[in-house]
């Protein structure tokens, strides 16, 4: 029987729980997540849903800012992981609980901010999950999202993707940044921010974090090379740090108001 994707990811992740808040990965670097909060508008009053939240890395960082946080995702073992670190750093208003972000276990509108932080790019159709999170966010609050995006060349975007495929089975495929736009206009928001950084990922770190195959990697460090060498067009322009094998990620955050009237 076929694996669905579901299980693709839960798999995936229940793997990389141990080792997501290591230091030197990209995604716990304080920097990029300071870079994050300063673009969500984050005020005292506010109840936030991080939605595919992981171990929160992202609800943790707003948890400080913000009245409480409530921190969903579908793979158990991410979220012992998320509570572990916030007790370890004594963050009490954040609460874990596990849900699908295609099908949130919220009622409509009651959230003031909602988030979600590399996480689209792991669903087959991503437009459920931002629905979703329209759907549970309050009128006039804010919904954000944040991930990494692909060039706006299909040509190129089919490459970068194949790629993070190789990589990591559970990822499906990073949207362009107009892309993404699109499906929160699509969702009724009207979007008020879309900034971006570029970010350099350590490819060896990026390896073992979703413990990608030797066989892949073999493929995709020579694929890498090949770019370094010109003999390929660059797609995830590689460069080489201290002798060290680097690629360039674009991260991008959007944010959209909800109108004053509920859509389902």
């Amino acid at each position: 029987m076929k694996e669905n994707h579901l299980d693709i990811v839960k798999k995936q992740f229940r793997r990389q729980a141990p080792r997501f808040g290591d230091k030197g990965l990209t995604l716990t670097s304080p920097e990029h997540l300071e870079w994050m909060v300063t673009h969500l508008d984050l005020q005292p009053h506010l109840g936030v849903l991080d939605v595919a939240a992981g171990t929160g890395h992202l609800g943790r960082a707003i948890a400080p800012h913000v009245k409480r946080v409530v921190a969903v995702d579908a793979t158990a073992e991410m979220l012992i992981e998320g509570r572990r670190q916030a007790e370890q750093d004594g963050i009490e208003n954040i609460l874990f609980e596990e849900g699908l972000a295609e099908g949130l276990p919220y009622p409509n509108d009651v959230f003031d901010l909602v988030v979600s932080r590399f996480a689209i790019h792991h669903f087959e159709d991503p437009g459920a999950p931002i629905a979703e999170m329209v759907r549970v966010c309050r009128p006039n609050g804010k919904v954000a999202v944040i991930d990494l995006i692909a060039p706006e060349d299909e040509a190129a975007a089919a490459a970068h993707n194949r790629l993070e495929r190789m990589r990591d089975s559970s990822h499906t495929r990073a949207l362009a940044a107009s892309a993404i736009q699109r499906l929160l206009r699509q969702a009724g928001l009207d979007v008020v921010r879309a900034v971006s950084r570029e970010v350099h990922v350590d490819v060896d770190r990026w390896f073992d974090l979703a413990e990608t195959e030797p066989e892949m990697r073999r493929t995709i460090v020579e694929e890498l090379t090949q770019e370094l060498t010109g003999l390929r067009t660059s797609i995830m322009r590689p460069f080489l740090r201290d002798d060290q094998l680097m690629f360039v990620q674009t991260w991008l955050i959007a944010v959209g108001v909800k109108g004053g009237v509920t859509r389902c």
